[in-house]
């Protein structure tokens, strides 16, 4: 009795094995193409004047910085890659915090305080390599699309 468990929990493991190997086959291959095109590093592109610079993070987290000459804001947070090529981004933190909001006083006149900044909100877009240097995030709300180059 003792040799027959020893036999079906082969059985078993090698039953287990015909859908464990091929799954760890294709995460190798997975892999492989991931550290090609990989997102980790440094990416620039602009649309509609405006500079957009992303850096990817190997431990998930991102920071995006968006200028427009002396305008300037910033984001942070975790991001997190989805099928089909799609990429998730959620704002933990944000510059500025504040704004600048004017309040008219009559006709002529008024000023300004600083008033909160609302969180922005996070966003989700799809990605496609169109080189080992190049990649287009497509806005799935807005649909706009930005080319991106890797900076070395």
């Amino acid at each position: 009795m003792e040799s027959r468990t020893r036999v079906n929990t082969g059985a078993a493991l090698l039953s287990r094995c015909k859908f464990v190997l091929p799954a760890i086959i294709a995460l190798g291959a997975a892999s492989a193409g991931a550290q090609q095109n990989s997102l980790v590093g440094q990416w620039r592109g602009a649309i509609r004047g405006v500079t957009l610079t992303i850096v990817f993070e190997p431990n998930g987290q991102y920071s995006q910085l968006a200028q427009s000459g002396a305008l300037m804001t910033q984001q942070t947070g975790p991001y997190k890659l989805a099928a089909p090529n799609t990429i998730i981004f959620s704002v933990t933190d944000w510059q500025p915090k504040t704004m600048p909001v004017y309040h008219a006083t009559g006709t002529a006149g008024g000023y300004y305080t600083q008033e909160p900044a609302a969180k922005p909100p996070g966003a989700t877009d799809t990605y496609v390599f169109t080189g080992p240097n190049t990649i287009t995030l497509t806005d799935q709300v807005a649909h706009g699309s930005i080319t991106m180059s890797r900076v070395p």
